[in-house]
């Protein structure tokens, strides 16, 4: 009822909103900077086009451009000059006395085919180092997606071969692998815990600690990534933020269900800029007006400073803090944890900053060096209890790291390209852990347990290198080899990596990758026994084909076929926190993606994978299906802009249910009684369905802009199935709950910007 009374207010407020009146022939203005990819060389007289009006400009000789008084609204912007891929930027948004800032990255245009009609790809631009499994989104497609809450991570969520475990996660399952095997960067930076909520080894995690209305692009590549990412095997998601505004001080105002966030940028002193976010969550007020025996409660900082020395040197000064605080009080099952415990009272304190210099140096007129020193710091706190003993168990972690690397690319000629570089990293961390007596649901019985886990400084160190070459006209190929050495595990491991590209036509590309990645067991796993000090790497070998056909200039299909081979995976035990490295399995599958840019106000795309992923604890044992296995996932995504500022977005998505260990009986052990489990992993929750609707109104008034949206989620209210817990009376009668995840649920939003 309380749902239904929501949506009844917020349709309201929208309502009324929809009455204000409008100003027209507002004006504002669009300033950016045009660089070469490869070289980041400025790029001067690049004709830069607002499409479907007389407005343009070019770039000056430091690349950058500027255009005044131009109506508030919603545009394309194109970038060209001979010699480059031309460039489209759909859905830029133009507010009232604000100055929108718009940066180019251009790659350079080798391939000329002779009598032959090229649809150009403006809106899909093609790097050659990326040869597959690469998907880049812009910042209007983040801020507007249905049943994304405006959170990069769900939208993430609907690209092909990632699957996701509920709504109540926004957690990151890529080709059949782990939540802690995706590797997050932002800006050259790592981010060891990129969601908010989440703990190491766990699929839980709720919202990004980034604001995506600071992002400038992000890139997600899930599979066949070069050489220069290292340590993780599934996937890499890097965001770059944008720039502050070199001529206006711009401030955004947003309140909405996650929170209030505050958003500045601005030219500074002496040419520099600023660009900086700072969020509250209210999900802690929203528990209590659901009278909810929770509260959950979030801060994060994020900013950036960039300063150019001279015309050859740019400084960028990066950092974010993060704190999440949750407490609950109440009976609840924690059916994450396979010891089945129940706890009336948790209470977790989480915490992440990092900060980093980027030093980018344009040494000639084909090359440059990016240098980064980086400090990161994670810490983990919790108590789990009773009553009247809240800390039965807890732990308290702290982990810190210095990071420092630095990579040059090369451009030797037009058709070979270098990049190689060396990495360093020291790891220092502290690990305090204690656990009460317990008995795990099948009748094992674990004694109560202090760890301490505090060893030396360790440090990860390496380098690499690999070169792009293009022996044809339609043909690149890219080659690599990574190095990683980790004094902790005393392993060297060498990673070989190829990517190839052809253009069979000007609209058809064939594509395949294959290599060699190895991922370190992260110290919490270490941690949980001291024989885990004797753990290994893990390896994937990823095998990938594709092709690319562009439907239009502004329409994709892509088909992807992957073969992901596992060896020294961690197994754990049902007996003990002890890891071994005995674990082996595969994912295969094959996606299909067609992707639609923004034009004529629709935008839109479907995923469809199906995948299969097993996991084997030895080779003596069969295999069996993965924890996160779903061979069926389609997700539909649409929008459509209306021309009095109004849009509609909506998402379905489909997909298979995810295995679990079944209960099959119950038995008495040690005069308790127990559940006896069926084989690992072989029967599956029910198939999840569900449909998202946001609607989007924007106002542009004198001196500002506002912005506000209403987003439903699961609106046909399905019961999709989390999990199941099972629980055991003192007769041996065996008793089923079922955890759902989130019914229909309205989220509003408010932007205002000045």
């Amino acid at each position: 009822m309380k749902i239904k009374i929501l949506i009844i207010c917020l349709l309201g407020i929208t309502s009324a909103l929809a009455a204000l009146p409008a100003t027209r022939q507002i004006k504002g203005s669009i300033e950016g900077r045009i660089i070469d990819r490869h070289t980041q060389q400025p790029l001067p007289g690049v004709n830069i086009v607002l499409e479907g009006t007389t407005f343009g400009a070019a770039s000056d000789e430091t690349g950058f451009f500027f255009m005044q008084q131009v109506p508030v609204g919603n545009y394309q912007l194109k970038a060209s000059m001979i010699g480059y891929q031309a460039q489209r930027k759909p859905e830029i948004v133009v507010a009232a006395q604000r100055a929108t800032t718009v940066n180019f990255e251009l790659l350079p245009e080798v391939l000329h085919l002779n009598d032959e009609i090229v649809v150009t790809a403006d809106y899909f631009t093609k790097d050659a180092t990326k040869t597959v499994s690469t998907i880049t989104l812009i910042p209007r497609e983040i801020c507007s997606s249905a049943g994304s809450a405006e959170d990069i991570f769900r939208i993430l969520q609907a690209m092909p071969g990632v699957n996701a475990v509920g709504a109540s996660s926004a957690n990151l399952i890529v080709r059949g692998g782990s939540p802690d095997e995706n590797r997050t960067l932002l800006e050259n930076i790592e981010i060891y815990n990129p969601l908010h909520f989440a703990r190491p080894g766990t699929s839980m995690g709720i919202i990004s600690i980034i604001n995506p209305s600071l992002l400038q692009s992000v890139e997600f590549l899930t599979g066949g990534f070069p050489v220069k990412y290292g340590d993780k095997m599934s996937s890499v998601f890097e965001m770059k933020l944008k720039d502050g505004n070199r001529s206006h001080f711009n401030s955004d105002y947003t309140v909405n269900m996650g929170g209030f966030g505050l958003l500045l940028d601005g030219p500074l002193p002496a040419n520099g800029n600023l660009i900086f976010s700072a969020r509250r969550g209210f999900f802690d007020y929203i528990t209590q007006m659901m009278d909810r025996p929770v509260s959950p409660r979030y801060w994060d900082v994020v900013g950036k400073v960039t300063y150019p020395l001279g015309n050859a040197h740019q400084l960028s000064l990066v950092g974010f803090y993060y704190l999440d605080e949750f407490e609950k009080d109440g009976i609840i099952g924690n059916p994450v944890h396979n010891l089945g415990k129940k706890y009336y009272y948790i209470n977790r304190h989480i915490t992440g900053s990092a900060l980093g210099l980027n030093w980018r140096y344009l040494f000639s007129r084909r090359g440059y060096v990016l240098t980064t020193v980086a400090w990161t710091r994670n810490g983990w706190k919790s108590w789990f209890g009773s009553k009247t003993n809240h800390g039965i168990d807890g732990d308290d972690i702290v982990e810190d790291e210095s990071h420092l690397k630095s990579e040059i690319t090369y451009q030797l000629t037009d058709g070979i390209e270098l990049n190689g570089g060396l990495f360093w990293k020291a790891i220092d961390s502290n690990h305090y852990t204690w656990y009460g007596p317990d008995t795990t649901r099948s009748g094992f019985i674990f004694s109560a347990d202090t760890l301490f886990y505090e060893p030396s400084t360790t440090y990860k160190m390496g380098g690499f290198l690999q070169t792009t070459i293009r022996p044809v006209k339609r043909l690149s190929v890219n080659a690599g080899l990574r190095s990683d050495y980790y004094e902790f595990t005393g392993e060297q491991k060498l990673s070989p990596r190829v990517g190839v590209n052809y253009r069979l036509t000007g609209k058809v590309h064939l594509n395949a990758a294959y290599g060699y990645y190895y991922q370190t067991p992260e110290v919490y796993l270490v941690a949980l026994d001291p024989a885990n000090v004797t753990l290994g790497s893990s390896r994937a070998i990823h095998s990938i084909a594709g092709i690319e056909y562009l439907l239009s200039d502004n329409t994709k299909l892509t088909v992807e076929v992957y073969q992901k081979d596992l060896e020294n995976t961690l197994v754990t035990s049902d007996t003990s926190r002890q890891l071994t490295n005995n674990g082996s399995g595969y994912s295969r599958g094959i996606e299909f993606f067609v992707q639609k840019k923004m034009n004529r106000n629709f935008v839109g795309s479907l995923a469809y994978t199906y995948s299969q992923s097993k996991r084997r604890v030895s080779f003596a044992l069969p295999e069996y299906d993965f924890e996160f296995d779903q061979p069926h996932n389609v997700i539909l995504t649409a929008g459509y802009k209306f021309a009095n500022n109004w849009r509609i977005g909506v998402k379905f998505q489909y997909a298979s249910g995810m295995p679990y260990t079944p209960i099959i009986g119950t038995v008495q052990r040690n005069g308790l009684w127990s559940v006896v489990e069926g084989a690992p992993y072989s029967a599956r929750y029910p198939s999840v369905h569900k449909l998202d609707i946001r609607v989007d109104r924007t106002f542009h008034f004198g001196m500002w802009t506002l912005t506000a949206y209403l987003d439903v989620w699961n609106v046909y209210n399905r019961d999709n199935v989390l999990f199941y817990n099972y629980e055991v009376d003192n007769n041996g009668a065996l008793k089923r709950e079922v955890s759902y995840d989130f019914p229909i649920m309205p989220i509003m939003g408010i932007r205002a910007q000045f």
